[in-house]
């Protein structure tokens, strides 16, 4: 006959297995994890086991010596399960940043003072008492509740609720296999939670020892059934809301008869799944390009692409009328195990957007007209745009897989492969280029652009070449300076000539040395009109663009001075603000070419000129009006457009030097029409020209070459002629016709 007390035994010995067993397999499936969820509950088994088996030891010992010493034993490893446990719940439920140091600590502090009390046992703080008692057919050894043992179990009942809660509220967010594990775990968990509220509440009925070890039996069952039908840590529910059921990617786990067992909500709006989808098939339930794709086949790829399009009629609508065609959707699909062998998780991220943006920039590219390029570290042409075909005759075919320098002019060579070899080791250094090419027909082009070394880069992996066919601009260029060292060098031979005749004709008597000397001055006009032309050039290439602080009021006052003391028969007012603006030291030269024009191209005597300097809301205004017949319309919308035709152009030089000037510091030039200049201090304005320049009020002003109005000489011919004549003859530098056929330019 089978004793109750024997049962009593084969139970405890029965939960301290399981629990033995399930604690072996978590710790299996989870060494790998970099989470504590495995962790904590395999050290919970493995002290469930040990506080069964200390129990069913006790319960065999009767009420021996032995018996009280594995009375305490039992409490003392029943202690931390409270805490593992707890750990356990937050950790798997998603909730680990919970778990911080002082909380943690918190944790573990309550076992660690409960098991003091426990060894020592202060005036029975812990166990009042230890008498024999009758129980199940045996009389065995019972400890009586002291206060610091019911205070522990008040506080591991409340944690229970707490561990189920938190599992509650996991299984009620997650779906599918998750919510299954979640519910499994909450109740085998609920079991030894009653158990040790009806020990702490003692009813008489109950017999007078605690169950609770027997009880974590069950919840040890209910982790092997969720480890082995509902695959606890194989499919993990860490954070299932945020994480999983969160990402944008469509994901979808299949087991190893390839029958759904979850789908996030992404993949079930992809894929336009219904309500019934759990465990079906999944080559019934996805679409038709997932199954052609080979994902779901044994010996399929790891990865492919899906197209989604309306070819699919479970996906798109079918482009009838009134239902546009929608465009494809593209798919970067793979598949990977999740641990369990057949059990796998298939991911697809929409690359739509992405495979457009990159097919955008390779449309820029290959319809580009400059040449991009990408080479290896030997050179080698690894990919070139289609320009190439254009530029210099080649199609990409042909010059893919080539070395570059054998394209390249043999005196070009070695300037081109020495900074890229430098460049070798410095990834994003960039390096000019210009050279000459090779062209099909036998030619050569002249390319200009950059190298960039990208390496680092994964998507180039070499040299990026980025290359403009500037062989015209090239040509125009040597055009250029051949035409100008013929203007310098024949143009002055041939004057050199005139000047000596002339010599021969001064020297004589009469009206034939009024000639000569006319011829005289034009030959000096004309031998310095290439060197002055070159010196305006050169000059304005080394002006500092932007501009500097000026005290534009001292710049004004010297202008007016020097136009008083050359043109003597001219009045010049001057009305100024104190200003300092953002310009240079050729913007006394622009001022200078401005008012020197009312002086010389003046029909009547005793010209006027007004200049007024304002400074108004961040921009110093200097308007420059003078009394003469005005600058022709032809000339201002030239200079104002920054264009010449053959039906519009300026005719000198001097207003051009004005605009290029006022450009140079981001400056404004505007011309104001006679009869629209009402407010000007002179009566009868024919010209009025306006300088705009940025205000640069509480800025250090720059000094010392505020004075120079004249750097390349263009209002003296000679410092002192030999027949003692006076340089106020001269005309400016760009006025090619006599005094008296002006040509408006300043």
């Amino acid at each position: 006959m089978v004793h109750v007390s024997d049962v009593f035994l084969a139970a405890a010995a029965g939960s301290a297995l399981l629990a033995t067993g399930a604690g072996v397999l978590a710790y299996v499936r989870t060494r790998e994890r970099t989470d504590h969820a495995g962790a904590a509950i395999a050290a919970t088994l493995f002290l469930v086991a040990a506080w069964s088996a200390a129990l069913g030891l006790q319960w065999a010992a009767g009420t021996t010596a032995t018996a009280g010493t594995l009375l305490r034993v039992k409490w003392l490893v029943s202690l931390p399960i409270v805490s593992t446990s707890l750990l356990f719940a937050f950790t798997y439920a998603g909730h680990g940043e919970w778990l911080t140091t002082p909380r943690t600590a918190a944790l573990t502090a309550e076992p660690a003072v409960i098991g003091a009390l426990v060894v020592v046992n202060p005036n029975g703080v812990f166990l009042a008492g230890i008498e024999p008692r009758s129980a199940l057919g045996a009389v065995v050894l019972v400890g009586e509740p002291g206060p610091a043992l019911v205070a522990h179990v008040v506080y591991s009942v409340l944690a229970g609720a707490v561990f189920v809660s938190v599992l509650g509220l996991a299984a009620l967010r997650s779906s599918g296999t998750y919510r299954a594990q979640a519910a499994v775990l909450c109740v085998g968990t609920a079991v030894p939670v009653t158990t040790l509220s009806l020990f702490a509440l003692g009813p008489s009925w109950l017999p007078p020892v605690d169950l609770t070890p027997l009880s974590f039996g069950a919840v040890s069952l209910a982790l092997l059934i969720a480890m082995t039908r509902y695959d606890l840590f194989d499919v993990a529910a860490v954070a299932h809301e945020t994480v999983f059921a969160g990402l944008d990617d469509a994901i979808v786990v299949v087991d190893e008869d390839d029958r759904v067992l979850e789908a996030n909500p992404a993949a079930r709006e992809t894929f336009a799944l219904g309500d019934d989808w759990v465990g079906d098939d999944a080559a019934s339930v996805l679409p038709g390009a997932v199954v052609e794709s080979g994902l779901l086949d044994d010996d399929g790829d790891d990865g492919a692409e899906v197209v989604l399009d309306d070819t699919d009629p479970d996906i798109a609508g079918d482009g009838g009328y009134g239902e546009p065609v929608p465009d494809p959707t593209y798919f970067e699909a793979t598949c990977e195990s999740l641990g369990r062998e057949g059990l796998r998780l298939l991911v697809f991220r929409d690359v739509t957007e992405r495979r457009g943006i990159r097919r955008r920039y390779r449309a820029y590219v290959e319809h580009s007209e400059d040449i991009v390029a990408v080479a290896d570290a030997d050179g080698v042409l690894e990919y070139i745009s289609p320009a190439v075909e254009t530029v210099l005759g080649y199609d990409t075919e042909t010059l893919e897989g080539e070395v570059l320098t054998d394209y390249i002019h043999p005196d070009d060579r070695r300037s081109v492969a020495r900074p890229f070899a430098e460049s070798l080791g410095r990834p994003g250094e960039r390096v000019r280029l210009s050279f000459r090419a090779e062209h099909r027909d036998g030619g050569w082009r002249v390319l200009d652009g950059v190298g960039v070394n990208r390496f680092d880069d994964p998507h180039i992996g070499g040299y990026l070449l980025n290359l403009r066919d500037e062989t015209r601009r090239d040509r125009y260029e040597q055009r250029l300076r051949v035409l100008t060292r013929v203007l310098r060098h024949d143009l002055r031979n041939e004057l050199n000539v005139v000047h000596g005749y002339a010599d021969v004709i001064a020297a004589e008597d009469g009206d034939t040395a009024e000639h000569a000397e006319r011829i005289q001055r034009s030959a000096e006009r004309l031998a310095s009109l290439g060197s002055r032309v070159r010196g305006v050039d050169q000059t304005l290439r080394r002006t500092e663009h932007g501009g500097r602080p000026i005290d534009v009021t001292r710049v004004v006052g010297n202008v007016a001075d020097r136009a008083r003391d050359r043109f003597p028969e001219m009045t010049v007012t001057v009305e100024a603000d104190e200003a300092v603006a953002y310009a240079d030291e050729l913007f006394a030269t622009a001022v200078w070419n401005l008012v020197e024009n009312a002086g010389r191209h003046h029909h009547d005597d005793g010209p006027r000129v007004a200049i007024t300097l304002s400074d108004d809301s961040g921009t110093v205004e200097v308007r420059i009006a003078d009394d003469g017949p005005g600058i022709p319309a032809e000339d201002r919308e030239a200079v104002e457009s920054g264009r010449e035709t053959q039906l519009r152009h300026a005719s000198g030089l001097g207003l051009w030097l004005v605009r290029w000037i006022v450009d140079g510091v981001n400056g404004e030039l505007t011309f104001v029409d006679g009869e629209e200049a009402t407010d000007e201090p002179i009566d009868d304005v024919g010209t009025v020209v306006v300088l705009r320049l940025r205000a640069a009020d509480g800025e250090s002003v720059t000094t010392g070459s505020v004075d120079q109005m004249d750097p390349w000489d263009v209002t003296r011919a000679r410092a002192q002629r030999t027949d003692g004549g006076d340089d106020d003859d001269v005309a400016p530098f760009d006025q090619a016709v006599p005094p008296q056929q002006p040509d408006g330019g300043p």
